[in-house]
């Protein structure tokens, strides 16, 4: 039995970004804010890139205005832009690869476009009572996309585009979420949720054995959805990950080959 109301079955990701903007209908000059995961390489690495490729840079931190405010230079670094622009290109190219790029395309301006993500830094669970959350981080948003594309929805406002890059060792994988919110996550979140973060942190080890069934990303995500809606969580152990793995993957060919069995010549 499904934790949440039934989640999307068209979810599609690109190794192609070129191809991914024409797909989800953005054009390459509109104006985006890119969000970069700062913290994650050498103090003065990424404002060396930036203004490599920008003498003169909008830019500012995503922590601004929020709890963290603190601790901003700690967080992400926002850059105000246009897709097309040098800068964005030596992002998608070089952040992007590391999965530490989040992109947002809009226009409108930018504490709106970032309202969502920054009321979504502090959730309440059910379990362990508040918790700091990355909702700009990659791969948060590829299981969260699969599984709950709704809370996905609400944090960007409507008509607004997130998209982010998944490091599928061969190649890189893009993905696109439209807007329908804005507000961000509610405060309070259910149990189910906690135990979609479990996924979140298990991605790495998921990917082990996405890789030895040649699986790209977008398959990997099927996979935790099934798991994760059957109410499971990512088991700490590497062995019993793999034989929850196994048993899933056998009841999902099994229902394609049902499927299969009832179409008609």
């Amino acid at each position: 039995m499904l934790l949440t109301a039934p989640v999307r079955d068209d979810y599609q990701s690109f190794p192609d970004l070129d191809q991914g903007l024409n797909t989800w209908r953005v054009s390459s000059r509109e104006r985006c804010l890119l969000i970069i995961d700062a913290a994650r390489y050498g103090e003065d690495d990424v404002f060396q890139q930036i203004y490599t490729f920008d003498d003169n840079p909008n830019w500012f931190w995503l922590f601004d205005e929020t709890p963290f405010e603190a601790y901003k230079s700690a967080g992400p670094v926002v850059i105000d832009t246009v897709l097309d622009s040098a800068l964005c290109k030596r992002a998608i190219s070089h952040w992007g690869a590391d999965e530490a790029l989040t992109i947002l395309v809009s226009k409108r301006e930018a504490g709106l476009v970032l309202a969502g993500i920054r009321n979504s830094l502090i959730i309440n669970c059910e379990t362990f009572g508040p918790c700091f959350i990355r909702p700009y981080d990659a791969r948060f948003l590829e299981v969260l996309n699969g599984c709950e594309p709704d809370k996905l929805n609400s944090l960007i406002g409507e008509g607004d585009a997130i998209i982010w890059a998944i490091n599928g060792g061969e190649d890189i994988y893009w993905s696109c979420s439209r807007g329908g919110g804005s507000e961000g996550f509610h405060a309070h979140q259910p149990r189910s949720f906690e135990e979609l973060l479990t996924w979140v942190s298990g991605w790495p080890r998921c990917m082990v054995l996405a890789k030895e069934c040649e699986y790209a990303p977008s398959r990997q995500v099927e996979m935790i959805r099934k798991m994760w809606s059957a109410g499971h969580v990512c088991p700490a152990s590497d062995a019993e990950l793999k034989l929850l793995w196994q048993h899933a993957e056998k009841e999902f060919h099994g229902l394609h080959e049902k499927d299969f069995s009832n179409v008609s010549d």
